[in-house]
């Protein structure tokens, strides 16, 4: 059952994110436990079931991480853990969608610095792991990063999640430093997004997509991604996109841990293990 677990895109995605410093040291070990509700429910099992019977157990409690999706509405923790709901556990690791410095060591259930592992598919530099290779295609031409930010900004204004959850989301945005944002409503803020990143440095431009990617959905427009149509390509397009999924994981696997929030879980994690 395990193994199965670990051959999931997901778990195969973020083993693939593992950065190149970990290999031959013991690496961790991913197995996806469905939605974000079932991995905190499964992590907490796992712990009563070791503390029930710690004499036939092989787990090393102080070893066991969960690792969940960021979503657009908090969910809550059970009593006695350090943070009521994953809205706190993110407010205490990220800031402007990185990772914090000296955080608290007895974090065991992180989420994603961005709403959804999707997200991390799309952050701007990312094209480089397919520059080598056939491009990705998206509604009919190659992808271009900036036009699908766009689309996600357009799309803010539609979503019902986002404004059901708006006013989490606000105090979420407010945890990025950046300026000129309308949060009095969901269409102004991908009005005022749309705005801000026509006049954003390179930089500056980074920091807005890390503060859109925590609140926009990115999972439905990565959906559509499929190969080039014109080289005749034998895969389907969910094949196609597991397979480009990989090759992502791999050049965030090269990124600095100051400058990604993956690899900085992951540098934090080396320093626990």
């Amino acid at each position: 059952m395990y193994a199965r677990l670990e051959r999931t895109p997901d778990s195969a995605f973020y083993a693939a994110c593992i950065p190149r410093d970990w290999h031959g040291m013991g690496l961790p070990r991913f197995y996806n436990c469905g939605g974000r509700s079932q991995v905190i429910n499964t992590f907490f099992s796992l712990l009563e079931a070791h503390h029930a019977q710690p004499e036939d157990s092989y787990l090393s409690p102080d070893k066991l991480y969960a690792l969940v999706d960021l979503d657009l509405g908090p969910e809550r923790m059970p009593d006695g853990y350090v943070y009521a709901t994953t809205e706190d556990v993110h407010a205490a690791l990220y800031s402007n969608g990185l990772l914090n410095a000296d955080l608290d060591s007895r974090h065991r259930i992180w989420t994603t610095a961005l709403v959804h592992k999707e997200a991390f598919f799309v952050l701007p530099g990312i094209d480089r792991a397919w520059r080598t290779d056939s491009v990705p295609f998206l509604n009919g031409g190659p992808l271009v990063l900036r036009d699908v930010h766009v689309e996600a900004a357009r799309r803010l204004e539609k979503d019902a999640d986002l404004a059901g959850n708006f006013a989490t989301l606000v105090a979420r945005l407010k945890r990025f430093a950046v300026e000129g944002l309308d949060c009095s409503s969901p269409s102004g803020l991908g009005d005022s997004w749309l705005a801000a990143a026509l006049r954003a440095s390179t930089d500056g431009y980074e920091l807005i997509v890390r503060a859109l990617l925590a609140v926009a959905k990115i999972k439905p427009i990565w959906g559509q991604v499929e190969p080039d149509p014109g080289l005749n390509s034998s895969l389907s397009p969910e094949v196609y996109r597991e397979q480009l999924v990989l090759k992502i994981g791999q050049e965030i696997a090269r990124l600095d841990p100051a400058r990604h929030s993956l690899t900085g879980f992951f540098s934090w994690l080396k320093q626990h293990r």
